[in-house]
């Protein structure tokens, strides 16, 4: 499809199509408190009018019947404002409609993303409009824009994989984006309720991977496509990336026709990587990726006030402005309002991702050189040391950071052997210092999380993130509040009542506490029972960001819950909804977690089954963790106790440099995605690799665990081949023993049984490698890197067995793991020595991994 494409012209004819049936919507029900009924009586209509008598004129800090007596709800801290939506009426299939679109110029699927985005509208509409009523943000966000500041959104776009380039259906980073359509809503909410125009907006991101995305466009589009490209989605015929271009496609439509200002200007120039500072950007709405500070001309270093790791940070001067001494710096770079739009999702080396992670570490460039030098490829925050830095790697992520040897990429060590390291404040400082910073600059923000869709499991592109269709759009002032609400949420899955004796019986430092599952011993087996934790317990970067100023724990709930007609309010910090004068608790069914910080959010889980299998066997787990990890030895091992090796930072390493050995040369995702997973279980046994290393044991103790965890909820249950007695599945932990020798397997072949090994995996690697260089893909299909038939190693094993030649490589493992269910497997050598283990050789020893 060209430029002159339907999928191009077929919104014109949308937006006749729709011309009534969108004023209807924005005529639709918008009610929230008697005190401001006469706001309401402009927008809501007679059902409206009826849920507002339903409510029994609440307003905040009145009293109410709740189930720990009649108290008066919150009104003191900061306003943390809502709407609860039905999930299913907003973003929804909106992945699936799309694809209709791009490939069919679909109009009725146009018209029903229409519909969504106008609801989700709607629920901006209730979010903001009260806390303007709690805070006036109005009146200083016009006032700021009016001088010539930028209306900046920062969504959080970690892997703009949301349009596949290949599909156009729904990529990898649908679920773990902030959606586009949010965007869309919030961007005509500011235009339309605030006259502010489009031009006067823009959006700015710091994503880690859309260079990486960018190339792979241009590859499969054999033509240059820009990362700006990748946010807009739409380059021309190519399809791919986040969707932008649809967000400007949806304003349109909704443009009032006596404004001048014009959605569509400035998407060319995203296309082209065209650049113009904001002072300078004329009548265009421009996308800026704030990664790019080659040009030192874009940027400006700022003092951190207090800063803990940092006493100065270079960011964009989009986001600061320019240099106050500097009239012409100030006229190309006037500032912005920030409106930080974060998905809330749990994260894999903290506890949330949401208003403090998208600025903490969302804001800090990965393109910022580290010196003047032109020839020095070293950047100040981020890894590897190429034209293509990707992972913001050089941040500290925990405590401990370690020195790197660059001639090895493996980290130093001191004349006695041990990891040479520096003590930092990890990743609380990490985001203070940078939200500190631009406090500092006097940029006024507000936060606005996108809660529709909460995102369990996975804050990556990695294809295990899960969808929990909560349906809150939150907005605040005060991102350590927003959080603070967010986290009390999620890791609440009890009544209040309840919580509150809990918490008095047994000493805890919150009620908000959630059901988790706890192994314990029955005859031989260890099984799973049903038990309480909370990583808040644990946690404390809220506490720590109040200390710096950030803002504030102390919050209350204002805002409307569409769904059921009612006020939400907040008691005691504790989320719920007001009918006939009643506090009703809103609270999850779901546990939330990430399988990469279990140790941390599910402790309890973990422990017990490191206690109960040292009990059951005579192992030693529970110490190996406790040495491990609990640095102050008060049996408690806190989000800021992470390991003393400062495996983080060579973790980020192993990642940059496999995105690095991806986007060069041939068969750079193959070879790179070996690269990073063989390295992290070649340096968690000593024995393993030739230089003795062992950074990754510790992290490696809670993969097993996870393992086990994993093991436990197998369908079936099924005798351990370590274990004489003991079963696993259906509830029964596996031995640590098994759950070891599995995780590994896994590792090297996706499967515990021949029948299933993938071509994911790292044996899979080197196969689809071998056959596509040395055998012209007749087995995976094509000798394209990126195409394999799931099916090629089922049938190179077909084919050996009726006699066909090997393939000329060999995969080399540690003793042990050559064999599943006691069959070897093909073209895999067990070996003791260090130098072998967990490499691989092609084309009769000629080419080595």
């Amino acid at each position: 499809m060209g430029e002159n494409s339907l999928v191009k012209n077929q919104f014109h004819t949308t937006s006749e199509i729709l011309a009534s049936s969108s004023q209807k919507t924005t005529n639709t029900v918008n009610l929230f408190f008697a005190h401001i009924v006469e706001i309401l009586k402009m927008k809501m209509g007679e059902k409206g009018m009826n849920n507002l008598e339903k409510t029994g004129s609440y307003t905040k800090g009145d009293r109410v019947d709740a189930e720990i007596g009649n108290k008066k709800t919150d009104s003191q801290g900061s306003a943390v404002c809502g709407a609860k939506m039905d999930a299913a009426q907003a973003y929804a299939h909106i992945p699936q409609l799309l694809k209709k679109v791009i490939d069919d110029g679909d109009v009725e699927a146009w018209q029903s993303i229409v519909k969504r985005i106008d609801y989700i509208y709607q629920h901006v509409d209730y979010s903001l409009v009260s806390l303007d009523k709690e805070t006036d943000f109005i009146q200083t966000v016009k006032s700021e824009v009016q001088s010539g500041k930028k209306l900046l959104f920062k969504p959080n776009l970690v892997g703009p994989q949301v349009i596949d380039h290949i599909t156009h259906g729904e990529g990898l980073g649908a679920p773990i984006c902030t959606d586009w359509s949010v965007i869309a809503a919030l961007m005509r909410w500011f235009h339309d309720e605030l006259d502010i125009d489009y031009h006067q907006m823009a959006l700015g991101e710091a994503s880690t991977s859309s260079l990486l995305m960018a190339t792979i466009g241009s590859q499969y589009a054999g033509r240059t496509i820009t990362s700006e490209a990748i946010f807009e989605g739409r380059s021309g015929d190519f399809y791919g990336g986040w969707g932008f271009y649809f967000v400007r496609q949806y304003l349109k439509e909704h443009h009032p026709a006596s404004h001048t200002d014009d959605p569509l200007n400035g998407y060319e120039d995203s296309v082209v990587g065209n650049y113009f500072p904001p002072g300078k950007a004329g009548n265009r709405l421009m996308i800026y990726d704030l990664n790019k500070l080659k040009d030192p001309t874009r940027g400006r270093t700022v003092p951190v006030p207090e800063g803990a790791n940092y006493s100065e940070i270079t960011l964009h001067k989009l986001i600061i402005g320019g240099d106050p001494e500097n009239a012409e710096d100030l006229t190309f770079y006037p500032g912005c309002v920030l409106i930080n739009v974060p998905k809330m999702k749990i994260h894999a080396q903290d506890l949330l991702t949401n208003a403090i992670k998208n600025l903490g570490i969302g804001l800090y460039p990965t393109q910022c050189p580290s010196s003047t030098d032109p020839e020095n490829k070293s950047w100040k925050y981020a890894m590897p040391s190429s034209d293509t830095p990707s992972y913001k790697g050089k941040l500290p992520h925990m405590p401990w950071v370690v020195e790197i040897d660059e001639k090895t990429s493996l980290p130093k060590k001191d004349e006695k052997g041990e990891y040479i390291l520096t003590k930092t404040r990890g990743m609380p400082g990490t985001q203070a210092d940078v939200i500190r910073a631009v406090q500092e600059e006097g940029v006024f923000m507000v936060h606005i999380s996108d809660s529709i869709d909460m995102i369990n499991l996975n804050h990556n592109p990695e294809g295990i993130a899960v969808r929990i269709p909560e349906g809150y759009i939150w907005s605040s002032l005060d991102c350590v509040a927003l959080d603070q609400l967010c986290a009390n949420y999620c890791f609440k899955t009890i009544p209040m009542k309840q919580g509150m004796e809990l918490k008095e019986k047994n000493n805890w430092n919150t009620e908000f506490v959630h059901q988790v599952p706890v192994a314990t011993i029955e005859g031989k087996n260890i099984v799973t029972i049903e038990g309480l934790d909370s990583p808040l317990f644990r946690y404390n970067l809220y506490n720590y960001g109040e200390k710096r100023g950030m803002g504030q724990q102390h919050y209350y709930v204002t805002g409307w819950d569409s769904v059921t007609g009612t006020p939400l309010a907040s008691l005691d910090g504790h989320l719920g909804r007001i009918e006939n004068t009643r506090f009703i608790e809103l609270i999850t069914g779901n546990m939330y977690y990430n399988p990469s910080c279990m140790l941390w959010d599910m402790q309890k889980t973990l422990l017990s089954y490191a206690e109960a299998h040292d009990k059951l066997t005579g192992s030693s787990i529970y110490q190996d963790f406790m040495e491990g990890f609990d640095e102050n030895g008060d049996g408690v091992i806190d989000y800021d106790e992470t390991g003393t090796k400062g495996f983080d930072t060579h973790l980020f390493l192993i990642m940059s440099d496999a995105l690095d050995i991806q986007l060069r040369g041939n068969y750079g995702m193959l070879k790179g995605n070996f690269y990073n997973a063989v390295n992290t279980g070649k340096h968690s046994n000593k024995k393993w690799n030739p230089d003795g290393h062992d950074f990754a044991r510790e992290i490696t103790l809670m993969s097993i665990a996870n393992h086990a965890y994993e093991m436990s909820k197998n369908e079936t249950m099924n005798p351990d081949p370590f274990v004489s007695g003991m079963e696993w599945g259906q509830g029964r932990w596996p031995s640590w023993e098994f759950a070891k020798w599995a995780m590994y397997s896994s590792m090297l072949y996706g499967a515990p049984s021949p029948e299933q090994v993938s071509i994911n995996s790292l044996y899979g690697l080197a196969f689809c490698y071998a056959d596509k260089t040395e055998n012209n893909g007749k087995y995976t299909g094509s000798v394209d890197q990126m195409k394999s038939d799931p099916q090629a190693l089922h049938s190179y094993f077909l084919a050996l067995d009726t006699g066909a030649d090997p393939l000329s490589f060999t995969f080399y493992v540690p003793s042990g793991y050559g064999t599943l269910e006691n069959l070897n497997i093909p073209n895999v050598e067990e070996t003791s020595d260090p130098e072998k283990i967990l490499t691989a050789e092609f084309n009769h020893g000629k080419e080595k991994w």
